[in-house]
């Protein structure tokens, strides 16, 4: 495709105005279009679960209509895996596959897509149903032993059923991990060698730090979307292995209430997957930035060796960052201390690829001939999201300040400021730019779109600034009914709940156009090259 100006403004709707997709089989573009379709349109439809879920618990706060105690934290508990994992990690998991066709890098086995998909589907039926209909309410993390001592709330079965279900969506990450795997250390790569670990390091992009050592056999080097995608999938198929066991253990004790496990490893076993999971989301996000920006810019990613540098230290220091979670488990003093001492750094070292992503992509933007739609604005908003609250997660990082805050609605409204005017921000832009592509369709209508974002971007930073402030004040987390003298931010928050739906709705009804209902324009044409 021609990169001109003129070609850009003639484009056929839903192209983008930069591309070198290399030639693609059509066989493979359909298959991987349809379970694209079926990630993303499902994942969706979790996403207004979720939300709804998280409407009813930010109202019961404010006292409009009160929900009884236990079915606030059993909502919060649906709500906390839906919006997280099933609607954004699920969504970011389909995404990969249409990235990686687009790059020449297609699926090299369906199979573990599919057990990737029903899995998750599962899972999340099941999640819902052990919250809502059995009243399990211990939180997403499900902190051992809470969920066996529920004063009568929910039953052990309950119990057990949540873990089954919580291990079928880890299932589903490890399947999906494996596909990613499977594929990047593929024929497509161009490896040289065709020993895994070889090949494995040139997905890393190992081949642009030593290029006499790590060939290419098709004359390409990996393309940088290809190494964060890498990354995480090796990262989540090592770090979910930990929780999946301590939910065996569940499971087991749900039936035999003889066998126990120690809550310190309980808690471990859990933080060495709660935390990296957290990169489920991030690092497919900086894949679709690595691949959506220099496209929308009509320019190469303005980087160089250091990005391998830095996804070689989170590769390693994403796999030792469960214990910041836990600084207020250890003493001040004592051996026991080493291991704070330890995860601070490795915590501070995450940041590497964040800020040298984020330099890459704006010095990308920087003086191009930058193409504004509605996918770019979301990703431009997502970036600028994930830089604000990335300052927060720093913050958090500090043991002295950690002590202060670790257990308040800071964290909260940290949590969520990434999560969705980060994150979610950047795949509803991935949204903007892939519904037109694989529908055949251009977008039915981007000012929908402008009022989608405006409505996002006003509505959800109010809705964070009234978790953040009362956080700082103290404001504890995880309160069905919060003490008396926040109720005013929560009440205040409510208008900016209100805006940030109707904004997510009008967003929602511009995909459903799009997918359905929008006409082909005269000159359209199928736009996968």
């Amino acid at each position: 495709m021609s990169t001109d100006a003129a070609s850009v403004r003639t484009a056929a709707p839903g192209t983008l105005p930069y591309d070198d997709s290399p030639t693609l089989d059509a066989t493979n573009i359909a298959r991987t279009e349809s379970l694209v379709k079926r990630y993303m349109w499902t994942s969706t439809l979790f996403l207004v679960i979720a939300g709804a879920l998280g409407l009813v618990l930010r109202q019961s706060q404010a006292d409009i209509v009160r929900v009884d105690d236990n079915l606030w934290y059993a909502l919060m508990t649906a709500h906390g895996l839906g919006a997280f994992v099933a609607w954004a990690g699920f969504f970011l998991m389909g995404a990969m596959y249409w990235i990686l066709m687009r790059l020449g890098i297609p699926l090299r086995t369906y199979i573990l897509a599919e057990i990737a998909y029903w899995t998750m589907v599962l899972g999340t039926l099941g999640i819902v149903w052990t919250t809502l209909i059995s009243g399990f309410g211990a939180s997403w993390v499900a902190l051992y032993p809470l969920p066996f001592h529920s004063a009568g709330e929910w039953s052990d079965t309950a119990t057990g059923l949540f873990s089954f279900a919580v291990l079928l969506a880890g299932v589903s990450i490890i399947t999906w991990s494996l596909a990613l795997l499977v594929a990047v250390t593929g024929p497509a790569i161009g490896s040289a060698s065709n020993n895994i670990f070889y090949r494995l390091l040139i997905a890393l992009g190992f081949s642009k730090l030593w290029p006499s050592k790590f060939k290419h056999t098709n004359g390409r080097m990996t393309p940088y979307p290809v190494i964060p995608i890498t990354v995480v999938a090796v990262n989540m198929l090592t770090m979910t292995l930990p929780f999946a066991v301590l939910l065996v253990f569940m499971i087991i004790e749900s039936i035999d209430g003889s066998f126990t496990t120690d809550p310190q490893l309980a808690k471990n076993l859990l933080w060495a997957f709660g935390h990296p999971v957290v990169y489920l989301l991030l690092f497919p996000c900086v894949a679709a930035l690595y691949y959506f920006i220099p496209r929308f810019a009509r320019r190469e990613l303005v980087s160089g060796r250091i990005v391998v540098v830095v996804w070689a230290i989170a590769l390693v220091s994403n796999s030792f960052l469960w214990a910041h979670h836990m600084y207020l488990d250890y003493p001040d003093s004592g051996p026991q201390q080493i291991l704070n001492f330890v995860h601070e750094p490795v915590t501070f070292a995450i940041v590497l690829a964040s800020a040298v992503s984020i330099y890459a992509l704006s010095a990308t933007i920087l003086r191009s001939d930058f193409h504004w739609t509605a996918a770019s604005k979301f990703l431009i908003a997502g970036m600028a999201g994930w830089l604000t609250a990335g300052f927060q997660g720093v913050i958090n990082a500090d043991i002295q300040f950690d002590e202060m805050l670790h257990n308040t609605l800071w964290i909260v409204g940290h949590f969520h400021h990434m999560a969705l005017l980060g994150l979610g921000m950047i795949l509803m832009g991935v949204f903007y730019a892939v519904l037109p592509m694989i529908s055949h369709r251009p977008l039915y209508s981007e000012k929908l779109a402008d009022i989608h974002l405006w409505g996002m971007l006003i509505g959800g930073y109010g809705w964070v600034i009234a978790w953040l402030i009362p956080g700082l004040e103290g404001a504890p987390r995880r309160f069905a009914i919060l003490p008396e003298e926040w109720d005013f931010w929560t009440q205040v928050s409510i208008p900016f709940i209100i805006v940030m739906t109707v904004a997510i709705l009008v967003g929602l009804y511009n995909y459903v156009r799009t997918a359905t209902n929008s006409p082909w324009a005269p000159d359209a044409e199928p736009q996968i090259s």
